[in-house]
Parts: structure tokens; sequence; C-alpha cells
């Protein structure tokens, strides 16, 4: 698989720009892998799209090809530094070996699907605060959600051969952001209590 430099970086560009769009949802995650573990713990079966993503789910594993030589140009040692996971494995083929205590162990270049995804608890809180109107049943990535350019693909080398510039990265970011004002907008304590009713 080719890697190209110059769209490394603008993947990352992008990377941050959503980051900082969940960063928005607060303990939300913390919140959902604590829950999960308690439910496994307890011997708790709830649906699948309940549990935390990243211990359910090994996109490590899922998408190792691309991962490896993409992160590979960071750090030759980039898999031996992830941490050991104890505990069991956990329905489809998690946890992932890059879910630490405070997140995930990659400072940059994420699998595309862990760059993009929003979880149920992520879309109802959504839906609650009228920034969207969407299906709560499952996770959903962000293009299925607002119109953006469909290049992250091809920044991340995975097959394809379509040409990206400087503009389409820089809408994809401005869209992102939109979303990300009209989330912010929100005051903080009402986007915190939302999602502390999720968990009631």
């Amino acid at each position: 698989m080719k890697t190209n430099s110059r769209y490394l970086k603008w993947f990352h560009r992008i990377e941050k720009t959503l980051w900082s769009f969940f960063m928005l949802f607060e303990d939300l995650c913390a919140r959902c892998a604590k829950r999960t573990i308690e439910e496994v713990e307890n011997g708790q079966r709830r649906c699948r799209h309940e549990w935390c993503c990243c211990m359910i789910d090994n996109q490590v594993h899922d998408n190792w090809e691309s991962l490896n030589c993409v992160q590979l140009r960071n750090n030759p040692d980039w898999y031996e530094s992830l941490r050991e996971r104890k505990g069991p494995r956990m329905p489809g083929n998690g946890p992932c070996p890059a879910l630490g205590e405070a997140g995930c162990l990659l400072a940059k270049h994420r699998p595309v699907t862990c760059t993009t995804q929003l979880c149920t608890k992520m879309l109802r809180v959504l839906n609650d605060l009228k920034i969207l109107k969407c299906k709560t049943e499952s996770a959903l990535q962000i293009e299925d959600l607002i119109k953006l350019p469909d290049i992250l693909p091809s920044l991340y080398g995975t097959g394809r051969t379509q040409k990206v510039n400087a503009e389409d990265v820089d809408a994809y970011i401005a869209e992102v952001n939109r979303l990300r004002e009209r989330l912010a907008a929100i005051p903080k304590e009402k986007r915190k209590q939302q999602i502390a009713a999720i968990y009631r």
C-alpha cells in the first residue's frame, strides 16, 4: 500500500477538526466505557450497540494493512507501544489494543472508521438537543449525517486513486466546523445534562 505524506497531513488536519467536535460530548465515552465494564462483570448482555465501540470492536485488527503502513511512517515500533489488554475478549473481536485508560493510544492517523464514527449515544444527544434528526439504533459515520467530500479513503491511501486538493480538505473541515458550532452553541451544562440523562 502506498502512502502520501501530504495526504496524511491533510488527513490529520481533518482528524483534529473531528476530535474538536467529539470533545463537545464531554465525558460520554468515559461513561460508556464504565457502563460496559460493569455490565460485562455482572454478566449482563445489553444490545451490542449500547456497549463501548472500542471495547467491542478491534479496528487495529480490521484495518491492519492500511493502519500498519500509515503508523510505520511515524513509529516503527508503534504496535509494540500499545498497551496489552487484560481481561476477557468481547463481542466483535474487542477490546481494541489501542484502547488505553484515557482513550485511544494512537496520537494521529487512526483508522477512518474510528475518526468519523458517532455511536448511538452521541446520536441520541444530537437528536435530543435538536442539532440533527437521524436514526439512533446503530452507529453512523459523520458523512451519513452531513454532506461531506468523500476524500478520507483517498487521503488515508486505502486503494483509491482519486485526486484530492486543498480545497476539498478545506470544504470538509468547514462542514464539520458548522456542525461543531451548532453543538458548541448549546450551553455546556445543558449538554452535560443531556449526556447524563442517557445513563440514568
